[in-house]
């Protein structure tokens, strides 16, 4: 796959989650969490700091399109290796009782690694 268009479709999902976060930070938390007021609460402030670590992943994808192969497979594997320790956050947060998330509320996360690791065996230019 073509190192630009994987940093592309990554980028744009990633600034799609940093806008929907804050947009829907209510409505996403009720949907995902078995949970009082005060920790529902805490919770939609959370999805709101953490809205721009993804602006920033996804700008930095976008920006970085026209790079080498080279160096688009080095942004492509500092995503994967990142994207191990948050699978096994997800399997935490998807086996607890105060959660109703399940693997479709990862379907973007699975995607996005997918094409990153796709494009790092098989990388275009």
């Amino acid at each position: 796959m073509k190192t630009k268009l994987s940093l592309t479709i990554i980028g744009v999902i990633m600034i799609l989650q940093a806008i929907a976060y804050p947009l829907f930070s209510e409505t996403l938390t009720d949907m995902m969490f078995n949970v009082g007021d005060d920790a529902k609460e805490a919770l939609e402030l959370f999805q709101i700091a953490v809205a721009p670590m993804f602006f920033m992943v996804g700008l930095l994808m976008l920006l970085t399109r026209s790079t080498d192969i080279k160096t688009a497979k080095s942004i492509l594997l500092a995503f994967i290796i990142a994207y191990v320790p948050a699978f096994i956050g997800f399997y935490n947060l998807a086996s607890s009782p105060l959660t109703n998330a399940g693997i479709t509320d990862f379907i973007p996360d699975i995607l996005m690694f997918g094409i990153a690791i796709f494009t790092y065996i098989k990388p275009k230019s």
